[in-house]
């Protein structure tokens, strides 16, 4: 698993701004209840492991809004390569004092070693520049008993070759496919990389997507049917396109 080229991942960079510069308010404040959701998922997960919510918690690559604004916990941190512009933009309706929000990278978390006792990968190691790096940089930062809750998305090998195909045409026309998300996984590649620093404790279901009130596979392939033709068009041969994968994991310690 590469990582990208600084020329590929500042275009993804770019891309992300353009995306959201065109957000208004009112979208931010009416999503906000998929994450108040999660908060509260992840914080009744975590009394399986703490008792308390004296803890410090971590999330990496958390855009305008994500879980840590609404995870009420002691202490919270966040980091993302675009936080200025997002606290430009947002800042009059997102405390991001609250979170500790920075400008920053995966690949180099500005964090001592061992500082908190949950980190939070939330769909975003498919948007950087060195996956192998974010998870390093993750368990560095990580206590030695923390747990990281992690999602990304990954695609099933033959909807990825097509990808590839049109990606190339894309790029006959100068444009890139996918331009937000320099990585597209394999769930055994995703699962590979994660094995090499953590110990994966549980997983959901495949599919399970809150932000999308989705449960499993047979409500992706339910919801594509909603879907413009260009992306109904593949379930018709079992190709589902994005699929959430999540798992609960402990550090491993050599």
């Amino acid at each position: 698993m590469r990582a990208v080229t600084p020329e590929r991942f500042n275009k993804a960079q770019d891309a992300e701004k353009r995306l959201w510069d065109s957000i208004e308010e009112s979208f931010i404040l009416d999503h906000q209840k998929y994450y108040v959701k999660k908060s509260k998922y992840l914080a009744n997960e975590l009394l399986k492991y703490y008792k308390e919510k004296d803890i410090c918690v971590l999330q990496v690559g958390c855009a305008a809004d994500d879980i840590i604004n609404h995870f009420l916990v002691k202490e919270r941190h966040s980091i993302d390569p675009l936080a200025d512009f997002y606290i430009k933009k947002f800042g009059k309706i997102i405390n991001y004092k609250e979170t500790n929000y920075i400008k920053g990278t995966g690949e180099n978390l500005p964090y001592r070693d061992k500082m908190f006792d949950v980190v939070i990968l939330a769909n975003v190691l498919d948007h950087c520049k060195d996956p192998r790096r974010v998870m390093q940089e993750t368990k560095r930062v990580l206590k030695d008993d923390g747990i990281l809750y992690f999602e990304c998305h990954f695609y099933q090998s033959s909807f990825l070759f097509l990808s590839k195909i049109y990606g190339l045409l894309k790029k006959v026309r100068g444009d890139l496919f996918n331009v937000c998300h320099p990585h597209m996984f394999l769930l055994n590649d995703l699962k590979k990389l994660i094995s090499r620093y953590f110990l994966i404790n549980r997983e959901e279901k495949l599919g399970k997507d809150m932000e999308k009130n989705l449960e499993n596979l047979r409500d992706i392939k339910k919801d594509l049917k909603k879907e413009k033709f260009t992306r109904r068009f593949p379930s018709y041969f079992g190709l589902l396109g994005v699929i959430n994968y999540t798992c609960f994991c402990e550090k491993k310690i050599l």
